[in-house]
């Protein structure tokens, strides 16, 4: 797990820095926020608030519909994450906190000039991988409680939808894997960009 960690925060720090190479001005920075489902262990739901900034590496334009057009992206992916337990065991329930810090890739389709798309602007999938940084609070059946503090390999995969008045959805799924413990979750977030 730990060489795992290591690989996520190299890939994380190179995509970051290899979009920043290509053009010292991000493309996109974007405000996140949505809610999410943990149906492992506790059946927790999430809350998330974070943002997303992204840098132009490739562009493919071109002057007919539904031939590929649109621009590949790659930065990072920040995020606060509240994660609410719905179901407790017998003598312990946990909330945890955590911060993902994701190198990020999208695809974005142009869809301007598709017939019938309507406000849609672009869509396209999206890909992210770092280091997870968690806060674990425990309480106890004896009201006692205590936190901890552990790194963890983060991941996501997803799709995201772009609107005129740069409002927009991105959904997908998720993980969080620990030495001892793993997370796999669904999130669906409103973006606004800038």
């Amino acid at each position: 797990m730990k060489k795992l960690m290591v690989l996520a925060a190299v890939l994380c720090c190179t995509f970051g820095l290899f979009a920043k190479f290509g053009d010292p001005t991000p493309e996109i920075i974007q405000l996140t926020f949505g809610l999410g489902a943990d149906f492992e262990g506790h059946n927790r739901l999430g809350v998330t608030v974070g943002a997303d900034i992204d840098w132009n590496v490739w562009e493919k334009a071109t002057t007919k519909a539904h031939d590929g057009s649109g621009k590949m992206y790659a930065g990072l992916d920040l995020a606060g994450q509240w994660w609410i337990p719905t179901k407790y065991t017998e003598d312990f329930k946990r909330h945890f906190i955590m911060i993902p810090v994701q190198g990020n890739f999208m695809y974005l389709f142009d869809t301007t000039k598709m017939q019938g798309a309507g406000p849609l602007q672009a869509v396209g999938p999206w890909y992210s991988m770092g280091i997870g940084l968690n806060v674990f609070t425990h309480q106890t059946i004896d009201d006692g409680t205590d936190a901890s503090f552990e790194a963890s390999f983060a991941w996501g995969i997803g799709a995201q939808l772009s609107f005129t008045g740069n409002w927009g959805l991105k959904a997908g799924f998720g993980g969080n894997a620990g030495d001892d413990w793993h997370q796999d979750y669904f999130m669906a977030e409103a973006t606004y960009r800038f």
